[in-house]
This record gives structure tokens, sequence and C-alpha cells, in this order.
């Protein structure tokens, strides 16, 4: 590591299991669309895809807080090349987030939601009411359930609320291109 945090050639060393991962994996994508039962290929395709998005993920959680300047451009390479992939995943196979694109949505307000609460857990108001680190009572147990349930609940409601609109956009924009 030099003084500007690690190199890309440190990180690529440190993480190529990773890189050779989402490789592999694109690479069984591409031949699956080559297959004769064509819904076993997209179905297939579909799965080994949602493994690429998982394993990006997990590469953007291993880039150091400090990194030289090729590292700092790979990274956005990497994040826009990520957000670029669930796009074409997104309109590529319309035909299986028709059904299931609310799982997508309510799995990321999940996150967003949880993620942003998750300062409050320093509040030492909400540490006594819920018990964070600290064993919890059948009250704080149930106050903790009753929160994570309307959380959920939400979720799932903005989900399915914004799924019939966003396919609608998703369809027009791949009509457009076809």
């Amino acid at each position: 590591m030099d003084k500007d945090g690690m190199t890309l050639k440190e990180f690529i060393e440190k993480n190529h299991i990773l890189l050779s991962t989402v490789a592999v994996f694109a690479t069984i994508v591409a031949l699956l669309s080559n297959l004769p039962i064509r819904w076993m290929g997209t179905l297939l395709s579909f799965i080994f895809i949602a493994g690429i998005v998982i394993v990006w993920h997990e590469i953007q959680t291993q880039l150091p807080k400090k990194m030289g300047p090729k590292l700092f451009l790979f990274r956005y390479v990497l994040l826009w090349g990520l957000w670029g992939f669930i796009f074409y995943w997104l309109l590529e196979f319309r035909e299986i987030w028709h059904v299931f694109l609310f799982v997508l949505l309510f799995a990321m307000f999940l996150y967003l939601i949880l993620s942003s609460l998750k300062p409050l857990t320093e509040w030492k108001f909400l540490i006594k009411v819920f018990g964070i680190g600290q064993s919890k009572t059948k009250l704080q147990k149930f106050l903790r359930g009753i929160i994570l349930f309307i959380i959920g609940y939400f979720s799932l409601y903005a989900a399915s609320l914004f799924s019939v609109p966003l396919n609608l956009i998703l369809d027009a924009i791949k009509n457009t291109f076809k």
C-alpha cells in the first residue's frame, strides 16, 4: 500500500477470486442464451445474473476507504457497470420481472429503510426502549417485532404500489430499443 492507499493492482491481487467469479458467471450467462430449451436458458441466465449482482456487491464491500487514483476510478467503473447490468437484467428478463419486480423493490425498500434507521440505534433512549446490545425483555422483543412488521409491511406495500408503473416504464423502454 502506498501513501495514497491501496493500489488497483493490490486490490485485484486481493480480490481476484471474486473478480474471476463474476467473469465465469458472465460467460455462463452468455452460453445459456444458446440452450435449445429457451425457458430453461432464460431461467438459468436469470439465476446466474443474480449471482453476479451478489458477487459484485461483495466486491464493492471489499473496497478500502483509502485508495489510489486508479482504484478510485475502478470503483466507479464497477459501480456504473453494476447499475448498467441491473438495468439490462430488468429489460432482458421482462417475463420474469412482470411477476417478480415487487420482490426486488421490496428488498430495496427494506434495505433503504433499515440502513437509514441504523444511526438511530446509537440514541440512548432507543437503546433503553428496545434493549439494543443487551438482553431483551418480552416487551422490548414485542416492540421490536411490531416495528419490524410495520417496516416490512410498508416496504411490501410500497413495492407492490411501484411495481406496476415501473413495469410499464421498463416495457416501454424495451419496446423502444427493439
